[in-house]
């Protein structure tokens, strides 16, 4: 069989590869909207699961630290939440939860991007002037299952963060037995309200960012899909900062109903408007923006990383794949003269 003989097998890769070359075009490696429908479903999930766990322990200190800001019932700053977390839990109070999110986001960014391509592949349609808004409607679809999937792990992360119970196993029981089931998605309207807008900004920034750059015509350039790759994460990113800081009161909003204590403490019961109406009466309209700056850089490289590290780990595993089984794809006329 030619499997047995490597010099073989690569001369008719090669062979095979020249045989190709002025018939396709070179695939971006980086592109977000032109999808090769042959790319197996499970390798967006696996580069979704990738991206996930990229994405939200890279970011995990710079989120405690909103957290804390969000939560706390006086405005303090990043610096003094900081020197809160670090003087009360120590070094490690700053990454207390990751663990839960690290296992939550897994299952949730491959329901998001599985979602998301599955959604483009029926909704994205041809290039005209509603493209932006169906591509945003993918997004919004991928949130719905994403955060349907992650609001409990949230809940917990973000209890852990402010250094209550001993443990995630604590946390939760003491939220099934005082608050019950609807405890763990109490905040789930408010994580769609919040989020489904955001991926749609970064979905609508990135595609008018990426027509003002012209990052499509650099692809023609001498290394086309190296010398557009570091555009793709620029546009994300600043996709990412536009869309954190127009959701941070809607993000303020979910942290408060997620972090409050059953009774008078905390967040005013009466869900998303009297949330809000509590913030606004005792700390003002400023209330609902606290924590903007640590979201807004959050949100730049979390929305880059997340992208990329999918559209990167997608790609490796389609060449891997395409290169695992080019065997099968070589005629076996070159082969058969070294068969024994």
């Amino acid at each position: 069989h030619i499997g047995s003989h490597p010099v073989a097998f690569l001369f008719a890769l090669a062979q095979h590869r020249c045989s190709m070359t002025g018939h396709e075009e070179p695939e971006d490696p980086f592109e977000w909207e032109v999808r090769d429908s042959s790319t197996p479903f499970w390798q967006h999930v696996a580069a979704g699961s990738c991206a996930g766990v990229m994405e939200h322990v890279s970011m995990y200190p710079l989120d405690t630290v909103k957290t804390h800001m969000q939560a706390s019932p006086v405005r303090i700053s990043a610096s003094e939440a900081t020197r809160q977390v670090l003087q009360v839990q120590g070094a490690r109070g700053m990454m207390r939860g990751a663990a839960v999110i690290g296992a939550g986001c897994v299952p949730a960014h491959a329901g998001f991007f599985g979602s998301y391509e599955l959604a483009v592949e029926r909704y994205g349609g041809a290039e005209d002037s509603n493209r932006p808004m169906r591509m945003a409607a993918c997004g919004g679809i991928a949130t719905t299952v994403h955060d349907s999937i992650l609001t409990p792990y949230d809940v917990v992360k973000q209890r852990l963060q402010l250094g209550r119970h001993s443990g995630a196993w604590d946390c939760a029981m003491s939220m099934w037995r005082l608050e019950g089931f609807r405890g763990f998605y109490r905040s789930l309207p408010v994580a769609l309200a919040t989020n489904v807008p955001y991926n749609g900004i970064v979905v609508a920034c990135n595609d008018a960012l990426r027509r003002k750059l012209n990052v499509d015509e650099k692809m023609n350039s001498p290394n086309g899909i190296l010398a557009a790759a570091p555009w793709h994460f620029l546009c994300a990113g600043v996709g990412g900062a536009v869309a954190g800081a127009l959701t941070t009161p809607m993000d303020v909003i979910k942290t408060r109903l997620q972090t409050r204590v059953p009774g008078p403490a905390g967040c005013a019961s009466g869900g998303i408007l009297g949330c809000a109406a509590s913030i606004a009466r005792t700390q003002g309209l400023r209330g609902l923006f606290r924590g903007l700056v640590p979201r807004v850089l959050i949100a730049t490289p979390s929305a880059a990383v997340s992208w990329g590290t999918y559209e990167t780990v997608r790609s490796a595993l389609g060449e891997f794949s395409s290169s695992w089984s080019m065997e099968d794809r070589i005629p076996m006329v070159i082969a058969r003269p070294l068969l024994h």
